[in-house]
């Protein structure tokens, strides 16, 4: 083989692999950039919170994906108790379901008497218990 002809077959394939790169980049880019807007597209849930403080109910909507639970004043739902950690629990929407999570907190969080020790999914009229604090749920 001569030079001039190994060079031009190693142009050819430098120019291939280049092609070959920005195909598997834009189907790459296409792929995720569909995934993303039909994420957008997803309709999340009113999540309403509603505890007692002081013989008068509280009530809270959300519409957001997360939500976060504790005595921090910066949590979502702030609620002023002592049992509670200052970021109790989370309560994030996905895989089309409510979840809820334990943030590692002190006294802990139970659904129906039933500690949640890794992520759980949450239903419409359920009872969680963060700390001493019971918590109504409602899903609409």
């Amino acid at each position: 083989m001569t030079p001039v002809l190994g060079l031009v077959f190693r142009v050819l394939m430098m120019i291939s692999l280049f092609v070959f790169l920005v195909i598997a980049f834009r189907l790459i880019w296409q792929s995720l950039h569909t995934k993303y807007s039909q994420a957008g597209n997803l309709v999340i849930p009113m999540l309403t919170l509603s505890y007692e403080r002081y013989n008068h109910q509280v009530e809270q909507s959300f519409t957001s994906s997360e939500i976060t639970i504790g005595r921090d004043p910066e949590c979502d739902l702030s609620v002023p108790n002592s049992t509670m950690s200052a970021r109790h629990a989370t309560l994030s929407f996905h895989q089309n379901q409510w979840w809820i999570e334990d943030l590692h907190s002190t006294n802990g969080s139970y659904i129906e008497d039933l500690r949640i020790e890794e992520p759980m999914v949450i239903k419409d009229g359920d009872l969680i218990v963060c700390g001493e604090v019971p918590i109504t749920i409602s899903i609409k």
